[in-house]
């Protein structure tokens, strides 16, 4: 089965220090860096990776959040032919605040996550970005899907624990025509990642072992956060 791709860009994080993705930046280098959500389609499923962030919980963590993630997402889906109840499937590479923010768009979609990535979301130890997630979980209740460790979903489609950026981190791999492609969440946050690891993936050695693997895989990596995404052949939506 063959999958194809679709990246949407939903809204843009201002001035975030480029150090935390390139090691060596000077801490004032300060980089604007978009959202996207990926849409996969074989046919006849409609999947989507991850929902963006939006204004309240971008605001709750800290960080601002430019343009109407929630907008953008709905024309972007629309320009590929897809309405909110034709997605019956969200992954979520992790449960931070600018990957979930619009789960309430999609009613009818099983939504998958990485079992190990809710115990540490709704833990003591969870950090800033995880914002409000009982409260998410509590709203998709008996959609969510737990997972452990890596899954077919349906057949050419798969998700990889792989830890990294977040303990219950997982990317999406996707079988197309032209081989694999790996929506890599931010383990890869930008294109340079794929051969360095940054301070946003405080769990390094398990970041490297990925890497590894899908350097030797051959698979196209698509970075979660990187402006040139805009110029890929995929890119149907721009913020």
């Amino acid at each position: 089965m063959h999958w194809s791709l679709s990246i949407i860009e939903v809204g843009v994080i201002p001035d975030v220090p480029l150090a935390a993705h390139v090691p060596g930046t000077p801490p004032e280098v300060l980089v604007a860096l978009p959202c996207y959500c990926f849409l996969l389609t074989d046919g006849s499923h409609h999947v989507l990776v991850d929902t963006g962030a939006d204004a309240r919980s971008s605001a709750i963590a800290g960080l601002d959040i430019e343009g109407d993630t929630r907008e953008l997402l709905a024309e972007g889906l629309q320009g590929c032919g897809v309405e909110p109840d034709d997605v019956t499937l969200v992954v979520h590479t992790h449960l931070h605040y600018d990957h979930v923010g619009n789960d309430s768009c999609f009613p009818r979609a099983e939504v998958v996550v990485q079992r190990t990535e809710v115990r540490w979301a709704t833990g003591s130890d969870r950090g800033p970005y995880y914002v409000e997630v009982p409260a998410l979980l509590d709203a998709l209740g008996e959609r969510v899907r737990p997972v452990e460790g890596d899954i077919e979903l349906l057949p050419g489609l798969q998700v990889l624990w792989n830890g990294g950026h977040t303990p219950g981190h997982q990317s999406v791999l996707l079988t197309t025509p032209s081989g694999g492609v790996c929506v890599c969440g931010d383990i890869v946050p930008m294109k340079v990642n794929t051969g360095v690891v940054g301070s946003s993936c405080p769990r390094s050695a398990e970041a490297e072992q990925f890497l590894t693997i899908a350097r030797a895989a051959g698979w196209e990596m698509i970075p979660s956060h990187d402006p040139e995404l805009r110029a890929h052949p995929a890119c149907v939506g721009k913020g």
